[in-house]
């Protein structure tokens, strides 16, 4: 590994490194809540909670890893106390303003699945102090909500497709729903119990119970 002398190359570590994630948003913050007593800021916080939730993302140079028992909740900078979220905040640029591209609010997601991703995302311009030049201040830290992924997107079939390959039609089943990301799309556990799974995913498999998912030649 070459020597790392930039600090935007350091590694984030752990949650900090996730980029992307899918899960089942079950709860957020009714009210802006203080944060936590580690933190060195004074700005309110909207806390989401997810389940189910399978990371699909790190950002460059961080390892990935699974969460624990499927759920994953962060936090969101609001806004000082007693004011209002300003337009150009994170919150504002990044949270509410993916969710009226789709057509809703954040709360609007609570109870479905929703896949969400940081995005480098320009929020203001700031003059620099030495050059008096404007210079566009982003973030990279905030989730957006992003179109949600299907049974049938092409990386959901991939992931399945790695997921069964070589496995019986038992085994299969048994991944199809304990893996935390595969039992979000429980189109693939229908098709198998109907017998169309091999044919949707491309595979062979014979008709005996020990026989085996096998890649077409």
């Amino acid at each position: 590994m070459p020597l790392i002398e930039s600090t935007k190359e350091a590694s984030k570590g752990g949650f900090q490194g996730i980029k992307k994630v899918r899960g089942l948003l079950v709860k957020m913050s009714d009210d802006p809540i203080p944060p936590p007593e580690s933190w060195e800021t004074t700005k309110l916080q909207v806390q989401v909670f997810l389940e189910d939730c399978t990371v699909l993302e790190m950002f460059p140079g961080e390892e990935n890893f699974e969460l624990n028992e499927g759920k994953y909740n962060f936090y969101i900078a609001y806004a000082d106390p007693g004011k209002k979220p300003h337009s150009s905040s994170a919150y504002m640029k990044c949270w509410v303003a993916s969710a009226e591209k789709m057509g809703k609010k954040p709360s609007d997601f609570i109870g479905q699945y929703v896949t969400l991703e940081k995005i480098k995302t320009k929020l203001f311009d700031q003059r620099n102090k030495e050059t008096k030049e404007l210079e566009p201040v982003y973030s990279e830290n905030c989730f957006s909500f992003v179109q949600d992924e299907t049974a049938s997107s092409d990386n959901v079939k991939a992931y399945i497709t790695d997921l069964v390959v070589g496995l019986n039609r038992k085994a299969a089943l048994r991944k199809l729903i304990t893996d935390t990301r595969a039992k979000q799309f429980p189109e693939y556990k229908d098709m198998l119990s109907k017998g169309t799974l091999a044919a949707e995913l491309g595979f062979t498999i014979g008709d005996d119970e020990q026989a085996k998912f096998e890649k077409v030649a």
